[in-house]
């Protein structure tokens, strides 16, 4: 199985094509006469070719530069309250104190720093973030009807995204996602009805009913924003519990291409916690439940996400046209970060705009100066464009600190996306 870590494309080959492709490859690269033009032509076309003078590693690095420093989208991650509903036990944000909601005159600075910081973007994207940010649905409404009409005005193109426990929703919000320009929403469950309890200490009675909502609902949330992420997290004690979520919504008539069903790692790699107490993976034992779990969603008919293609930039507290806002205000460029001092470099001070902007835009930004092409266990490995040294928190004077989880079953999981896709392409091709 070949892959072209900088466009994404993939090449099965049997034994026999192996060493086919192989001989030419080897008598390219010695300088050999005569190559099968045909094959090279479309080994090029595929990218597995490419010029003796391309240094690819720089052209990759370079790519990286220029979208870091790309002002034609504006990313903005807001905490309209570090609050939550309940207390899960492996949630990295349980030692951060509780606050109260955004207050109103924070909430307008924080529209006019957005409007001013626009500048020439065409784009402007919102993450509603928290705690649990439905706790602070009055300020998400309130500025996003300052932010929608801010954009209509320049002709800027506006979306948002919201990642939330759920339990807050009614039918009547889910019916407001559109107005709200919600295009993207994360939910994250933890197995059955009687886990998901535990380890958000709350009643059973409210667990079977949330459950139930999201159940009965699932395909309004779909159909009002265009993608839902269903992020179950797990450990080795409710693993086999992610099977129980998917059937659940399957038993209810949903199956669509648009849920991205998704295992989340129950770890300590972002170092924000001292200590989850769960009986957590190695990144090699996670690797393989994935493959476990992505072979199961294909047989129960969903959409299986996750293929390994080529990034712009590894997250987004690498790009200078991004920021973090928490509820005093703080400005940051860690989304999981949000709500700590961890990333923040300025404040939005509502009396004083103009200062507000020299210091944002000034300052030198937490993670700009990341550069995975010259970290020491990430530069020079040909999945690089992949993952772009992943987490910048990972790397600590230009050298990786923690083990990549990225390598771990890799070939596995090309292989899997590779023959899911061609079935996918032969089932339409065939109807």
């Amino acid at each position: 199985m070949l892959l072209n870590a900088r466009n994404g494309q993939t090449l099965e080959l049997d034994m026999a094509g192996w060493a086919i492709v192989k001989r030419c490859l080897d008598g390219l690269k010695h300088g050999e006469a005569g190559p099968d033009r045909e094959l090279v032509s479309c080994l090029a076309t595929l990218g597995f070719v490419v010029p003796a003078e391309l240094d690819e590693f720089s052209d990759e690095e370079e790519r990286l530069r220029l979208n870091k420093v790309d002002k034609s989208r504006l990313f903005v991650t807001i905490a309209p309250t570090m609050a939550c509903n309940q207390h899960c036990s492996y949630c990295f944000q349980r030692s951060i104190a509780k606050t109260k909601i955004m207050s109103e005159e924070l909430q307008q600075a924080t529209v006019e720093f957005v409007r001013r910081q626009l500048g020439d973007s065409r784009q402007l994207v919102v993450q509603w973030f928290g705690g649990e940010p439905l706790i602070g649905y009055a300020a998400i409404t309130f500025m996003t009807r300052a932010f929608k009409a801010i954009c209509a005005e320049r002709g800027i193109d506006y979306y948002a995204e919201m990642l939330t426990n759920g339990v807050l929703l009614t039918p009547e919000r889910v019916a407001a996602l559109p107005e709200l320009s919600i295009k993207a929403l994360q939910i994250s469950l933890d197995g059955t009805p009687e886990t998901y309890s535990g380890r958000r200490q709350v009643p059973i009675a409210k667990a079977e009913a949330h459950y139930r909502f999201l159940a009965e609902h699932v395909q309004d949330i779909v159909d009002a924003t265009g993608s839902l992420t269903m992020r179950i997290n797990v450990d080795r004690d409710n693993i086999e519990e992610a099977k129980y979520v998917v059937r659940l919504f399957k038993s209810h008539g949903v199956v669509d291409h648009r849920i991205d069903f998704r295992l989340g790692f129950i770890n300590t790699s972002r170092g924000l916690v001292d200590c989850v107490p769960h009986d957590c993976f190695t990144n090699t034992e996670f690797a393989e439940k994935e493959l476990v779990f992505r072979r199961f969603l294909e047989a129960e008919g969903y959409m299986v996400f996750g293929m390994p293609r080529p990034k712009r930039y590894p997250c987004t507290a690498v790009v200078r046209n991004s920021f973090t806002i928490d509820p005093h205000g703080n400005l940051g460029k860690c989304i999981p970060a949000v709500g700590t001092s961890q990333s923040t470099f300025a404040r939005i001070l509502p009396d004083d705009m103009d200062r507000t902007l020299r210091d944002a835009t000034t300052a030198e930004m937490p993670y700009e100066r990341f550069n995975p092409f010259h970290s020491e266990g990430c530069g020079g490995c040909l999945m690089l464009p992949t993952c772009l040294g992943s987490c910048p928190k990972h790397h600590v004077s230009g050298r990786r600190v923690v083990a990549c989880s990225m390598r771990e079953g890799f070939g596995d999981k090309i292989t899997f996306y590779h023959r899911f896709h061609k079935r996918r392409l032969d089932s339409r091709t065939q109807a």
